[in-house]
């Protein structure tokens, strides 16, 4: 994405697209989630370097498991806590598998990458959300 590289701080950058099929799956479900997450990913992992499949894994995982949530009548607190766990879900399935590229280890990953990179996405989420109202009851 073209605003990514603006707001990244050194490695750390939002995921832009995670907080695209969050809002989505939590608006229309499992099945819109799902594909939307596959269809995202898959065209992700065509413009990276990273290994067909990845992005769209993780994405259509999330998707799922966001969709599923939109089912349940939550608080906006439990709310907020289901979006962070599934941000930190999507930064382990994709690292998980990203690590056999690297001669990282998979800690080292989830120190650096998925825990900054989760709470960049978070507040950035926060702020989208509080102008886009997802919780706002119907």
């Amino acid at each position: 994405m073209l605003i990514v590289p603006i707001i990244e701080i050194d490695i750390w950058r939002p995921d832009l697209i995670l907080i695209a099929i969050l809002l989505i799956a939590g608006r229309f479900g499992v099945i819109t989630g799902t594909l939307i997450g596959f269809g995202i990913g898959i065209f992700q992992d065509a413009l990276s370097a990273s290994p067909i499949g990845i992005s769209s894994m993780a994405n259509c995982i999330v998707g799922f498991l966001a969709g599923n949530f939109k089912n349940y009548k939550f608080g906006t607190n439990i709310k907020v806590l289901v979006t962070i766990l599934l941000m930190l879900i999507h930064g382990m399935i994709f690292y998980a598998i990203y690590q056999f590229k690297t001669d990282t280890t998979y800690m080292y990953l989830i120190l650096t990458r998925v825990f900054p990179n989760t709470i960049y996405t978070f507040i950035l989420w926060l702020v989208i959300s509080l102008l886009y109202k997802p919780f706002s009851e119907e």
